[in-house]
């Protein structure tokens, strides 16, 4: 995992569990280490990445594809997985509908992430 991923990973991991650090994955008491999260991260980082990386595997980042197919599962979509349509038409933004006008391509708007 690279060290960008790694610490938006783990950003989300630590808001996962807000305060509740006991219950964290890294908390001292889960790592047979007994050693914080940050001092895991020094002294023993190939753990904190290991366990980071499992924590990402089993809770991956919710996208508005993601949420979008769960809701509509029978949704025709294109060959690159994502619905068959803008999602900015969907979100109802202001402007031309007739050509999207993002700069982005449809499947990275739909894979971007959605606020929990």
């Amino acid at each position: 995992m690279d060290v960008i991923k790694y610490f938006n990973t783990k950003k989300r991991m630590c808001e996962f569990h807000k305060g509740t650090c006991h219950l964290c994955p890294m908390g001292k008491d889960n790592t047979k280490t007994h050693l914080l999260c940050f001092e895991l991260q020094q002294e023993k980082p190939e753990i904190a990445d290991a366990i980071v990386e499992q924590w990402a595997k089993e809770h991956p980042v919710k996208t508005y594809k993601s949420v979008f197919l769960e809701m509509f599962p029978n949704v025709k979509t294109t060959k690159e997985g994502h619905p068959d349509f803008c999602l900015k038409r969907l979100l109802g933004v202001k402007g031309e509908y007739d050509i999207c006008s993002c700069d982005i391509t449809c499947g990275d708007c739909w894979n971007r992430g959605v606020e929990e």
